[in-house]
């Protein structure tokens, strides 16, 4: 074993300590198990109300057909999979088989597809029962989750916003989402505000990923990536100073492809960390660093909270993520783990909204099967593909049994020599 592996492999031990003895608690087991009861329940209700269910039992027994038959953009297929594997849990509806090749070309004829369509997996679904209302459920969850914490509602807020738009975002505006995603929605500008930077358990992306910084980070230039509304950029100075290490911070990168986030950022940051030199800068990470001006070889560590997911290219990407580092240099990725490569999380009621979110990626079957949050895995099969040499998921499968009931948060760690 080389230095450098043992170097991570020991970080990554502390993280796992940490990670058990520190951060995890029963109260976020239990809001996490709210959470999943909660979206289960809104999709049940979006279920009904669009009448699932007799489309589904008359011919139009997999996703692209529902799609077509409820009037939504080709792509929402995506998002009704993801809707019809969750409740296929509940025995009112059951999955039974994927369409085989000559299937799914007499399903592509039929509805005009060019080829394949890889966004679904062509999955039959079969109705057994009358879907149950259970919203009666949702006021006594409101009131659990909110005896957790004044900032846990944010939580369920977003999934409550995600039902309010179904229609809207997959049949009416189809840029809808993805406008509300980038700050370009000022009436929603708040929601996705909370969202993001006020729900405990979104934030534990951004405070496990400072985590990891405080690690990893012997000092130099952070580039942080997908920046967004600041989740990230605020853990990492928080940490920094209570740890009295913000001075090793040489120069702080700042970047989003939303001039929005961007400046509504920037705003925050300078009110709380007035002395800090902060970069901010636009940067669309499916394009070449350095034709946006970014230099090789200019950070010491390239960050990211829950950002590197919606790369178009994940290899490529990750690539030049390398060029960017200096030797030695690490990536560091606080990210939302899928426990299996079909499994919906609950926040993408909102996210797979976004036409982006859904279709943006390319594929590909040994790390990237599915859209958006990958897996344990496929981080490490990506990683391997893209060049590095050494990498991690932290914390390790054991210190996550028993904490969280579906695929949830970790950061993903590499290196360069």
């Amino acid at each position: 074993m080389d230095n450098h592996r043992s170097d991570l492999d020991k970080a990554g031990k502390r993280f796992d300590d940490w990670a058990r003895d520190a951060l995890f608690d029963p109260k976020h087991r239990s809001a996490s198990e709210l959470l999943s009861r909660a979206v289960d329940i809104h999709l049940t209700a979006l279920y009904r109300e669009f009448d699932m269910a007799r489309h589904l039992a008359t011919g139009k027994d997999n996703a692209l057909d529902l799609a077509t038959a409820l009037g939504f953009e080709r792509s929402a297929a995506v998002m009704l999979e993801g809707l019809l594997d969750r409740l296929a849990r509940y025995g009112f509806l059951d999955a039974v088989g994927e369409f085989d090749a000559d299937e799914r070309t007499a399903a592509g004829k039929r509805l005009g597809l060019e080829g394949d369509f890889g966004g679904t997996r062509w999955q039959r679904y079969h109705v057994l029962a009358e879907a149950p209302d259970r919203d009666a459920e949702l006021p006594v969850i409101e009131t659990d989750m909110a005896a957790h914490g004044p900032d846990y509602p944010a939580t369920l807020e977003f999934l409550a916003f995600g039902r309010e738009h179904f229609a809207k975002s997959l049949r009416d505006q189809h840029d809808f989402m993805d406008r509300v995603l980038t700050g370009q929605e000022k009436a929603h500008e708040n929601t996705w505000n909370r969202a993001t930077n006020t729900d405990p358990l979104q934030d534990i992306h951004g405070i496990m990923g400072a985590k990891a910084i405080e690690l990893l980070f012997d000092g130099g230039t952070i580039l942080e990536v997908g920046a967004g509304t600041g989740n990230g950029l605020r853990n990492n100075l928080d940490t920094l100073a209570a740890t009295d290490r913000l001075d090793n911070v040489e120069r702080y990168i700042f970047t989003d492809v939303s001039m929005p986030f961007i400046l509504n950022t920037r705003r925050a940051m300078n009110k709380r960390w007035p002395g800090v030199e902060i970069d901010w800068r636009l940067l669309n990470i499916n394009k070449d660093f350095l034709e946006q001006r970014l230099p090789a070889a200019s950070a010491d560590l390239v960050y990211g909270v829950n950002a590197a997911h919606i790369a178009m290219r994940m290899v490529e990407f990750l690539q030049q993520c390398q060029r960017a580092l200096r030797p030695g240099g690490r990536v560091v990725f606080a990210e939302r783990l899928r426990d299996a490569a079909n499994t919906m999380a609950p926040r993408e009621i909102v996210l797979n909204q976004s036409r982006y979110h859904r279709t943006a990626a390319r594929r590909h079957p040994d790390y990237r099967p599915m859209h958006a949050y990958l897996s344990r895995a496929h981080w490490l099969a990506a990683a391997q593909a893209a060049g590095f040499r050494r990498a991690a998921v932290w914390p390790g499968t054991d210190s996550l049994d028993g904490y969280f009931p579906e695929q949830y948060a970790a950061v993903f760690v590499a290196e360069i020599d």
